[in-house]
């Protein structure tokens, strides 16, 4: 936690059990006077032997709230001011971000990470026995970018009308993948009699991974192939 938000939590705490106290007190207070009165009253009227009830002395001993603690200022003060120091706390919580990462005693702005460069498609081809159909091609990963650990890829099959068929998968060659490195892949799919294209992507186990096909100019296209 946060050495900030923790000293105000400290404070709030230390706070609340200080003014309970102190309302405990007040109220244990107005009780004894209330009995001291109360006992007074009763030494009062046994001393004396009243005729006929005097009015209002019933409503003497009626239990009735106290007033100083429903009207005190200093209660009401109290719960006020712990109520303050739990909502600073909660909104000092709620608007403290992370900080960045800087040089010990500077301030420095959170930035997000920059996201590292994609995969690039170098080449890619197939080749049809029978009902199996295999893809091979070279995949690469930019000096840019970050270690890529086994990475797998996929190729996803459709018919000549574009609806999907089915789906094959294998890992690159190479299990890590370095920045400046290049790996080939060799994809296997049976049953592929009626397959029109294909497209490839690449997964690790966290998910996704993004790339760009450099087989042309045009690095934005697809990455898949017509079978002739």
């Amino acid at each position: 936690m946060d050495p900030v938000l923790l000293a105000l939590l400290v404070v709030s705490l230390v706070s609340a059990a200080g003014f309970g106290g102190f309302a405990w007190h007040l109220l244990r207070e107005e009780r004894r006077r209330s009995d001291a009165r109360v006992a007074a009253l009763a030494a009062a009227i046994d001393s004396t032997t009243p005729s006929a009830p005097t009015p209002g002395i019933s409503d003497m001993f009626a239990a009735q709230p106290s007033a100083a603690a429903q009207g005190n200022p200093l209660i009401k003060a109290a719960v006020g001011v712990v109520m303050a120091v739990v909502l600073i706390v909660v909104v000092a919580s709620m608007n403290r971000g992370p900080e960045a990462p800087g040089d010990p005693g500077t301030a420095s702005a959170s930035t997000s990470a920059p996201a590292s460069a994609p995969l690039e498609l170098i080449s890619m081809r197939h080749t049809r026995e029978g009902q199996t159909l295999t893809v091979s091609g070279l995949v690469r990963n930019p000096r840019a970018g970050a270690n890529a650990t086994r990475v797998t890829a996929v190729i996803l099959t459709f018919n000549r009308a574009g609806a999907f068929v089915s789906s094959a998968r294998a890992p690159l060659d190479f299990t890590t993948l370095e920045p400046g490195g290049e790996s080939p892949f060799v994809v296997t799919v049976p049953a592929a009699g009626d397959v029109g294209r294909y497209r490839v992507s690449f997964r690790t186990e966290t998910g996704v991974v993004r790339h760009v096909d450099r087989r042309s100019s045009d690095s934005t296209r697809l990455s898949a192939a017509r079978l002739q």
